[in-house]
């Protein structure tokens, strides 16, 4: 149950977004000659940025966490 927690809590929103990004893709795909059509597609472009930025943010916050123990334990060291 732990293991599901975890992946729950780090790819959840992802999952969200993916499946709200193919709901909103649907709606674009029945909406032939509507003038609303590019605008939902560009709401799943937005999804996909939304997604990328997350992956970037939680690199981030990684990196500097990394960063952040490797100095304290040099600096404890001396």
């Amino acid at each position: 149950m732990k293991g599901f927690l975890r992946l729950f809590m780090n790819y959840g929103l992802v999952a969200s977004i993916v499946v709200w990004a193919a709901v909103v893709g649907m709606m674009a795909y029945r909406l032939n000659e509507s003038p609303w059509r590019w605008a939902f597609v560009a709401l799943v472009f937005g999804g996909f940025g939304t997604i990328a930025g997350i992956f970037w943010i939680r690199r981030y916050v990684d990196r500097q966490t990394k960063a952040s123990e490797q100095e304290s334990e040099g600096g404890s060291a001396t």
